[in-house]
């Protein structure tokens, strides 16, 4: 057939990148699949200074080069050119050595061996791929995997770790722990070699139950025999400096003076692998004590972003919130399976009397955090106790719960963080949630266009249909151009403002920063 000279034209595409991250102070060059026009792009996102990404002459490579300076984290990237930009990119940044896999590693036999702690990228591209690694273990050492694909990365695979002895029988193994993504930690009982395997299904479930192996399927498998950080107690911080309580293998009561909050949300140790990520809150932070209980809960003031640990089967957490009006609404959100914790979270409220008034659970499957805005019926002091649904708990059974009154807010999203002007028309769909009554008209506007080019401002009616949804509408012939935008939402003559957010999948994290192209009319 003939080809169109005037095919559509068509935005960039990343499906993955390898390996998809590097160790900090390091250079490496990645390799990024998926499609695009015409090689290089180029890099746009507000990265560090110590962090450079730069397109390399051979299509489909970048060089990633991290300083010292640069901090163990999660940071986003897009790639564009003149006919759109990817969604985008996520790029780990981690604090110990990588390595990358080396085929062929999956016959009993063939493992790499490999030199801990260590970051390993690896890919299971070969059909019914196995990856296999050989690690030698002193009795009573414990070794701790740790793997990312599913979270984070957004790759839709479910895979699998497995301990197994040098004959190849199971010791240890562990499939969902955060999420899709397994965890695990094993003590050896005697001295000697043991491999850690590597498998996975697809994260869409399919009849066949086969190993399934994609080259999309890349993942990033942390393994130390030493200690790794897996989270820090409170899971938000208000204050610039905080004391951290470090949680994971091999760490006692330790704690860590931190003061990265402002600046980064990721926090690191020198030479030990694993990052976590703790928000800035301006609620009051609140750490739950073991020795709260029904008969002696433990007070909250509101507005409270508290975090606690079931640690054991039975446990429950018990708040008290004082002081609370007939008629006030209580807004209550739980983070516990989207933060990669095992936790279910079960929330009772119970009256001054012990009378249970609500029990919630699941907000929907997908997450099975609870979120939810329960009214209060008389005057008095209400308990809040939370436990997991199982009734099971442990070290890593953790959870977040923010709490505070039903308060007059907005908050506007958007689909898609990337939009493209292709000729004439196109209509930006800006959703609005009022809460608490917030009947303010909003002006709805976006920032950051070109020079030369603007749109008419929109309103948000107080009521009626405006009021849930409008339309940005961008008409006539513009000229081109692919820039990051910010949909700007105003009331009371300017004084206050607030961003469209789109979300990010896999992400806790939702962004303020869509993209838009114009490109002209073919």
């Amino acid at each position: 057939g003939l080809i169109s000279t005037a095919a559509q034209a068509a935005a960039p595409v990343v499906t993955h990148l390898y390996p998809w991250g590097l160790q900090q102070g390091t250079t490496e060059e990645i390799t990024v699949k998926g499609s695009w026009t015409k090689w290089p792009l180029e890099v746009a996102g507000e990265l560090p200074v110590g962090l450079k990404i730069k397109p390399l002459e051979t299509a489909g490579k970048l060089s990633v080069e991290t300083s010292t300076e640069v901090h163990a984290g999660v940071y986003h990237f897009r790639l564009f050119d003149g006919e759109g930009a990817t969604k985008v990119i996520p790029l780990i940044v981690g604090v110990v050595a990588e390595f990358r896999e080396k085929e062929p590693n999956g016959k009993p036999g063939e493992g790499t061996q490999v030199t801990l702690p260590a970051v390993i990228n690896g890919q299971l591209k070969e059909s019914a791929d196995v990856d296999i690694f050989l690690v030698d273990l002193a009795e009573g050492e414990t070794l701790s995997l740790l793997l990312v694909a599913n979270n984070i990365l957004g790759v839709a695979m479910d895979a699998i770790i497995q301990v197994c002895d040098s004959r190849g029988f199971v010791l240890a193994q562990n499939d969902d722990e955060r999420g899709l993504d397994p965890q695990l930690s094993y003590t050896a009982k005697r001295t000697g070699m043991a491999q850690v395997r590597i498998f996975a299904f697809p994260e869409a479930t399919n009849s066949s139950i086969a190993f399934s192996s994609n080259a999309d399927y890349v993942y990033r498998l942390t393994v130390t025999t030493q200690r790794l950080l897996d989270y820090c107690l409170p899971l938000s911080v208000s204050a610039e400096t905080v004391d951290l309580q470090l949680q994971g293998t091999g760490f006692a009561k330790e704690s860590l003076q931190w003061t990265g909050a402002a600046e980064m949300p990721y926090v690191s140790l020198a030479g030990v692998p694993g990052t976590v990520y703790v928000p800035l809150t301006v609620r009051n932070v609140v750490v739950a004590t073991q020795q709260s209980s029904i008969e002696s809960p433990q007070v909250v003031v509101m507005p409270a972003s508290i975090s606690g640990v079931i640690e054991q089967r039975e446990d429950q957490d018990v708040f008290l919130l004082e002081n609370l009006q007939k008629g006030e609404s209580l807004v209550v959100s739980l983070f516990a399976r989207s933060l990669g914790f095992p936790t279910d979270p079960l929330v009772e409220i119970y009256d001054s009397t012990g009378k249970l008034l609500s029990t919630q659970d699941d907000k929907d499957r997908a997450t099975r955090d609870p979120a939810f805005t329960y009214k209060i019926p008389a005057d008095g002091a209400y308990q809040i106790r939370i436990r997991d649904l199982h009734r099971v708990g442990g070290p890593r059974y953790a959870y977040r719960m923010e709490v505070a009154k039903l308060q007059p807010s907005v908050k506007l999203t958007v689909e898609s963080g990337e939009f493209v002007k292709l000729g004439e028309k196109l209509e930006i769909e800006v959703s609005i949630s009022r809460l608490g009554g917030f009947a303010d008209e909003l002006l709805i506007d976006i920032d950051g266009l070109p020079e030369g080019v603007s749109i008419e401002a929109v309103k948000s009616a107080g009521s009626g249909d405006s009021s849930k949804k409008v339309k940005l509408v961008l008409t006539g012939t513009w000229p081109l151009f692919s820039v990051p935008i910010r949909i700007v939402g105003t009331w009371n003559a300017g004084q206050f403002q607030v961003l469209a957010e789109y979300a990010v999948a896999k992400s806790i994290i939702a962004r303020t920063d869509p993209w838009l192209t114009s490109v002209p009319a073919k």
